[in-house]
């Protein structure tokens, strides 16, 4: 199903505010009329007195929302101490903004659901898509239930995770201060399963790689670009409460345009993007998350990302007397999810580098899903042997019991079929202890 932008002809506006004076005028027509308005004032007026009120004045005319809540971008945008520069970035994304039926004629953008399924955006257009974004003037995609796909979460007041808020801002801000993206391509490709091996016939021993840290940080230190597996929710897009997803969606801005492309993950679905320029360096995560650094256009690094949503182990009913991880089907999903994600960060690789493809990971799939490290860790080997990539995982210093278990799982050296055989046999779904996999 296409998604409609608010360029679409076939939406329609009442004009709540009278902007046109007309009770059946086009959407676009009352959004480029606001648009127009607040950039000849942008030339005029600080940001604090443009740039709310043209969200409040959008959100009701194009979502009936007439109490739009903007406390915290309005303090944001007073306190400012060179007002000038973010006149200047907001002056560029009002004119991004203005340029979206230019960037896309058709009015529409069509989600990747199949494997094989790809699409390519060159920076002017996702510059385009970032400002509707930050204006929250794009409408809510068909089967999400998340709200609408921006950034007006970072602009209610008194934000429980200001810090994180306050470095989107920065980075939102910087970015079209610095005139946004020019020459830069940026392509987002889908990955199935279905040609996944059988698993019991694999013989390999998976390259993984333990590594430990006392703080959540990213980028990492490597120069290539390097693929990143993104913990992401099942309807990915940004947020403002600095999960590893959310962070990744601002410090790559263009991931950000996820929440368009693949509104919603098909259940046997990965998505993986091509190199993306890093505008931010983050630390910590949730409550403590911070920017720690905004990269000059010229020294930004590169990542992958791989967009690959583990179950909500926390939310599913617990069937049997074991872990939940391993009851009927859960393993099984997550190898496939898995290997969807890894043959397509391969095949990515393949097209533009040489030497072999790494891909970076946290404890994907535990933390808020409700996994659990050894089983998810397992998954990940799977997927790894099944698909020859190397593997770095990364656990915070902190987790110590964790890091014990997964050192004694790799040190174990087994293959893609061991692990198999143990983790989906039929005695599996009544194991209480992780480490039980690993008895003899």
């Amino acid at each position: 199903m296409p998604y409609l932008l608010p360029s679409h002809p076939s939406l329609k506006s009442d004009d709540p505010l009278g902007i046109l004076d007309t009770e059946d005028g086009l959407q676009w027509d009352v959004l480029d009329a606001l648009l127009q308005a607040a950039t000849k004032h942008a030339t005029k007026q600080p940001p604090a007195e443009v740039f709310p009120a043209l969200i409040e004045d959008i959100a009701y005319s194009l979502h009936s929302n007439g109490s739009m809540l903007i406390e915290n971008l309005r303090s944001y945008l007073l306190k400012l101490e060179v007002p000038s520069w973010y006149a200047f970035a907001c002056l560029n994304l009002l004119i991004a903004a203005k340029n979206l039926a230019q960037r896309f004629p058709d009015g529409v953008l069509h989600p990747l659901h199949l494997d094989g399924d790809a699409v390519t955006y060159n920076g002017k257009q996702i510059n385009s898509l970032l400002a509707h974004q930050a204006l929250g003037s794009l409408g809510s995609p068909e089967g999400t239930s998340w709200g609408l796909p921006d950034f007006t979460s970072w602009y209610k007041g008194n934000p429980a995770h200001s810090q994180a808020v306050e470095g989107y801002l920065d980075t939102l801000f910087n970015h079209f201060a610095n005139g946004g993206y020019a020459l830069e391509t940026f392509t987002f490709s889908m990955f199935s399963p279905d040609t996944m091996p059988n698993p019991s016939m694999c013989t390999r021993v998976p390259n993984v790689h333990l590594h430990t840290t006392t703080v959540e940080s990213e980028p990492s230190q490597g120069t290539e670009p390097v693929f990143v597996l993104v913990a992401a929710h099942s309807q990915p897009g940004p947020g403002a409460t600095a999960t590893q997803e959310e962070r990744l969606q601002n410090a790559s801005l263009a991931l950000s345009v996820s929440a368009l492309v693949t509104p919603v993950l098909p259940e046997n679905g990965a998505v993986v993007t091509s190199a993306f320029p890093v505008h931010a360096a983050w630390e910590g995560h949730n409550r403590t998350a911070k920017l720690t650094e905004l990269y000059k256009q010229e020294k930004r690094p590169e990542r992958h990302y791989i967009l690959a949503d583990a179950l909500q182990i926390d939310e599913l009913d617990n069937e049997g007397e074991g872990l939940s991880d391993l009851q009927p089907g859960r393993v099984e999903r997550e190898a496939r999810k898995l290997y969807a994600a890894f043959t397509g960060a391969s095949k990515v690789h393949a097209t533009s580098q040489s030497g072999p493809c790494i891909i970076e990971t946290g404890a994907w799939g535990c933390g808020a899903f409700g996994g659990n490290v050894v089983v998810k860790t397992a998954c990940i080997m799977i997927a790894a042997a099944l698909t020859e990539i190397e593997l770095h995982l990364t656990l915070l210093e902190h987790r110590k019991q964790d890091i014990k278990d997964v050192r004694l799982l790799l040190e174990k050296e087994m293959t893609a079929a061991a692990l198999w055989e143990r983790v989906t046999a039929p005695s599996a779904g009544r194991i209480t202890e992780p480490l039980q996999l690993l008895s003899d």
